[in-house]
């Protein structure tokens, strides 16, 4: 059974395999920093990006991303950001997701998943899931601009939120 389940899984990726160009240049710039506002980690975080899958045709992409936020303001609990969420002094935010982007050329749409961590300590932690629904436009001076809706599942209701990302593409290799 389980010979039969590796050949069948073995099958599929191998119809996914494509042969490459003789003279195929692999994509540039691999890696995104950016600064978000809003976003997954409800106030602000700074970001890294890594490409994680790209298409040669460059119109299908899969990405995982990892981000950082510190709230050191004290909201009293009657003043919550947009009267939803209630965030600790010195706590940090930790966003982690998974995206895809799809489209041709410099505008893609932005479809994802993932959660965020809340902790002051990072023993004593909330897990925080949320989506990613976006739209993302990656200039030709490696500019990344996007907008980002953002569903929190937080104390059992959905919160809507948003968020404004600017950064830069890079290539490590």
């Amino acid at each position: 059974m389980i010979k039969n389940c590796t050949l069948f899984f073995l099958l599929i990726l191998s119809l996914n395999l494509q042969a490459q160009e003789e003279n195929y240049t692999p994509p540039q710039g691999l890696n995104n920093w950016y600064v978000e506002l809003g976003g997954a980690a409800l106030l602000y975080s700074v970001n890294y990006e890594k490409y994680l899958y790209r298409n040669q045709k460059e119109n299908f992409t899969w990405l995982g991303r990892i981000g950082i936020g510190f709230n050191p303001i004290d909201f009293p609990a009657e003043h919550k950001l947009l009267n939803k969420v209630e965030l600790l002094s010195n706590s940090f935010m930790v966003p982690f997701t998974t995206t895809i982007l799809k489209g041709a050329g410099k505008e893609k749409l932005e479809f994802g998943a993932g959660f965020t961590m809340i902790t002051k300590n990072f023993l004593d932690r909330e897990i925080v899931p949320n989506l990613v629904f976006g739209l993302r436009v990656m200039e030709t001076n490696r500019v990344c601009f996007r907008i980002t809706y953002i569903p929190l599942y937080k104390n059992n209701e959905i919160i809507h939120w948003v968020g404004v990302s600017i950064g830069r593409n890079f290539n490590f290799k």
